[in-house]
Order: C-alpha cells, then structure tokens, then sequence
C-alpha cells in the first residue's frame, strides 16, 4: 500500500509518523530542523489518515507498520523511523518486526500498552468503527473548517505545526472515513496487548536497534510511569526528559521538541548509545529549554543556535 508523504531536506533518511488523527503535515517543524542536521524528513500519512486509503482490516499498529517498513527497504540507505503518540507506537512495531530496514528508532511520547488494569479497557472490543457512520457531521463541515481555521491562528499555535494540525482534525472528523480510521485505531490501541508472544512489553527487551524515547514533563497524556518501565525493559536506550513540552500543543516550545529530536538523530546514526546507568535510570537527562535560552540571549535566532542538543 503506498503512502502519501511530504519531504524535507536532504541527506540521511528520517521517516517520520503523526500521532492520532493527525496528518504529515505536523512534521514541518522537526523536518526544517532535522534539514539543519543535514537529514532528509520522510514524513507520512498513515493508512486511514490524511491523503492515505485506509485497509480492509482493522488499524493495528502492525498494519500500519507494514507499509513502513515497504517504504524503509525501498531506500538506498536504512532511515531512522521516529513517531509520536500513535506514530511512536507503529515506529517501535516497526522497528521490532523489521530491524535489518532500519538505522535506529525514536519514540516520542508513544503510545504503550497499560500493563495493569487492563480490564478497564476490555469495552473497547465492543467498539466499531462502523459508529462513525451515526455521527453525521458532514453538513457541518463549513462550520468545522472555521473552527479549525480560528485554532490555527491563535497566536500561541501560530509557529508550532504539530498543533496546527491538531487544530484541522476538528474538520477532519467532518470526513465519515477519518471518522472510522480514528475510532479504528483508537480502538486497536486500547486493545493492544501488553505481554505473551503479541505484547509489546514481552518484545521490548529484544529491540535491536539503537533507540530513543523522548517524554515531556508538561504531557498529560503520556504518563512519565511509563519512561520507568521502558528504562528497564531497554536499558540499553536513550532516554531524554523535555521539561517545557507536552503532547501536542506546545506553541514556542516546539523548537524544543525539534531541535531534541534533531539531536538524537545525529547521535544515533552516529553510534551514540551506551550502557545507561543506575542514575541515568533513576534520572533521566533533560534539555533546557530553547525559547528560555533564546529569551536570555535577546533572539530567536539565538534561541535556533542555542537549542542545537546531541542529547547527552
């Protein structure tokens, strides 16, 4: 199944995937900075999302991997596969169903399987995705463009891409198809299984690849438990701490969150991965805040150059 994707830059292959509902576009950002870096951005929508059809089959994240990985081999080197939310869920499947067609693998914020109270999420198999045909939001959809459109023009939104398209997934629910991956997905993720041969909690201490997670102090979402368990399951790993990101809306703050992850590419193409210790488990390193740093030195230029981290 092919995918549709926008690229930036040159150099090093980098795909990338979006969280939720979400589309390629949100990647402008990490893709300008990822181009400093002299990298090439591959970002894609995922099957059901944005310009990509969706599959005859539920959305798990092996199936959205599958063209991933298609993509990955069709390369003329092996890329860094990264993702946020829902995209670092697929890019950790990815890299776990297919090392040999990737360099290293970056997991911001991703989704991870609850690995207790799983009975809270058992409702979830009654769901289908058919319901997206009961909520006929089709002739609002003028409506729900303006109410994107006033999202995306707030001031604070105003630089940050990734919540720029967050704000368009108001009118891309006016789409009865959207409406349907969404509620796939969603459904596939809270079913996802956490341990035996299926679960990702089970495979996790066997990713191969040099690896990165990235996790936000100000997330919401993503509980910072989460970052405890992966650094025993991967001790191996990098992991970085972002004190002034959360999920998605993080306005100026963004720049943190691309030059981060900027950073961490260079230093896993580079081979920069080592033993982690007990403190750094304990502990994980964060990174200053660029927008603070820039406000200090009186630029945003300043704030670019300054933010530039290689995630040690």
């Amino acid at each position: 199944m092919p995918l549709y994707r926008r690229e930036w830059g040159t150099g090093r292959p980098v795909i990338a995937m979006h969280p939720l509902g979400l589309e390629s576009s949100a990647f402008a950002g990490v893709g300008s900075a990822l181009a400093r870096h002299g990298m090439r951005t591959i970002a894609v929508d995922l099957p059901g999302f944005g310009q990509a059809p969706a599959p005859d089959t539920p959305l798990t994240p092996a199936v959205m991997a599958e063209p991933v990985i298609a993509l990955a081999r069709s390369l003329a080197e092996p890329p860094v596969v990264l993702g946020i939310s829902m995209g670092g869920r697929v890019a950790l499947e990815a890299a776990l169903e297919a090392p040999e067609a990737f360099a290293a693998v970056i997991a911001i914020a991703p989704y991870l399987p609850w690995r207790r109270f799983r009975f809270l999420l058992a409702w979830a198999a009654l769901v289908s995705p058919r319901i997206a045909d009961w909520i006929p939001l089709e002739a609002a959809w003028p409506a729900l463009r303006w109410l994107a459109r006033c999202g995306e023009s707030l001031p604070y939104l105003r630089d940050d891409e990734l919540a720029q398209a967050g704000a368009r997934l108001v009118y891309y629910f006016a789409c009865p198809a959207t409406r349907a991956s969404f509620i796939s997905a969603a459904r596939e993720m809270a079913l996802d299984p956490a341990f035996g041969p299926e679960g990702l909690w089970t495979r996790l201490p066997h990713l191969a690849l040099p690896a990165a997670f990235v996790w936000g102090e100000r997330d919401r979402l993503i509980s910072l438990r989460f970052a405890r368990r992966v650094a025993v399951s991967c001790p191996r790993a990098r992991q970085l701490l972002l004190p002034c990101v959360g999920h998605w809306f993080n306005g100026p703050h963004h720049r943190c969150l691309a030059e981060a992850v900027a950073g961490l590419a260079d230093v896993l193409l580079d081979g920069g991965i080592a033993q982690a210790s007990p403190a750094e488990q304990a502990a994980f390193p964060t990174q200053p805040c660029v927008v603070e740093a820039g406000a200090r030195r009186g630029s945003p230029e300043a704030a670019m150059a300054g933010g530039a981290t290689r995630g040690d």
